[in-house]
């Protein structure tokens, strides 16, 4: 049977205020966390749209350099071939949010202005459910004491992306594939990591700076973007008062709330989690500090599917009419060398 002349009106509508709508879409998911918003906004590899090929996401990486040497006149040079270049992988993945529509609201709903309201109001509802859902996967993974898991899903059991707690592992040296190599077997592939244990707000900003200055080794620069719990942040800034440092407010490139470390935003989430007792309940006595080089993170996204809306179809038990905001893309880390994290942070020192 054909479709009616109203679903065809609804799905064309649907699509209409999605094509204006998925800019807004993208630019309102990135404002879900400070990290998304470097990803998606100021990184210019940050968020990639891609034609996705292959069965896994490849981000190349080079974990040698090139070995340079001075010579003079005719002297011979060298011409050995450098090894250690190689790619990580990273699972491609998929995420959706549905639009459904009843019988009922469609029924109440005939007019072309009463379907553009109707339908705005579901995509907002939709976005941020999605605005929800990448913020916590990619900082909480799977969640509760699972926050190095990538989220999978009850429904289905497809999962997500690896999380931030896996790519910048509190424990880097466990038998653990992260991109596809194990960073057991190959030290060159674990982040810096460091516990918390001094009892003063002095000892807290020099193990700061030492985990700091371990990120900065080698080409790449230093971190660029410090992600924090929100005790965490009141921390460091009660240091910095004691010290009778400026806090230094910025907003930076960033639409967040940050304290400067080093000239880089320092901005809290609700969802950093504890990495030092592996779960997402964030503890006064166990903080956590999320230093991270973000040119060396990315997402590639299928240049079909990064917020695209699918046809609405009715379901046989049903009398209702859904569509969904589909996702299609990949997530990951080529050097982890360059990111730190700190756990196991006193958050009640006073002094």
């Amino acid at each position: 049977m054909a479709p009616s002349a109203l679903t065809l009106a609804f799905d064309a509508q649907l699509s209409t205020t999605l094509f204006n709508y998925r800019k807004t879409i993208e630019d309102n998911i990135s404002k879900s966390s400070a990290f998304m918003y470097q990803l998606m906004k100021l990184d210019p590899s940050g968020y990639q749209k891609v034609q996705v090929s292959g069965d896994r996401m490849m981000m190349p990486l080079m974990y040698e350099l090139g070995q340079a040497d001075s010579y003079s006149g005719y002297d011979v040079l060298s011409t050995t071939p450098i090894d250690g270049m190689t790619a990580c992988f990273w699972d491609w993945c998929q995420a959706s949010v549905p639009i459904a529509i009843s019988s009922r609201e469609e029924k109440l709903n005939r007019g072309e202005a009463q379907i553009a309201n109707l339908l705005e109001g579901k995509t907002k509802q939709a976005e941020l459910g999605i605005q929800d859902f990448f913020n916590k996967r990619v900082l909480l993974g799977a969640g509760g004491t699972s926050i190095t898991s990538a989220y999978s899903s009850v429904m289905n059991g497809s999962s997500f992306v690896d999380p931030l707690a896996k790519i910048v592992a509190y424990d880097p040296t466990t038998s653990t594939s992260v991109g596809n190599i194990n960073q057991l077997t190959y030290s060159w592939w674990q982040n810096k990591t460091a516990s918390q244990t001094g009892s003063t707000y002095k000892a807290f900003l020099i193990e700061l700076r030492k985990l700091r200055m371990k990120t900065g080794r080698g080409p790449g620069g230093f971190p660029n973007l410090h992600v924090v719990d929100e005790d965490t942040y009141a921390l460091y800034e009660g240091a910095l008062a004691a010290a009778h440092q400026n806090p230094s407010y910025q907003k930076a490139d960033i639409p967040f709330d940050n304290i400067a470390f080093y000239g880089k935003p320092v901005t809290a989430d609700e969802y950093v989690p504890d990495v030092q007792g592996g779960s997402e309940t964030q503890s006064t006595s166990s903080g956590t500090w999320w230093m991270l080089n973000t040119q060396f993170f990315g997402f590639k996204v299928d240049t079909e599917t990064d917020f695209a809306p699918s046809p609405f179809v009715k379901p046989e038990n049903q009398d209702a009419k859904v569509a969904h905001i589909l996702w299609f893309g990949g997530f990951g880390c080529s050097n982890r060398r360059k990111q730190g994290v700190m756990g196991g942070i006193d958050t009640t020192m006073t002094a």
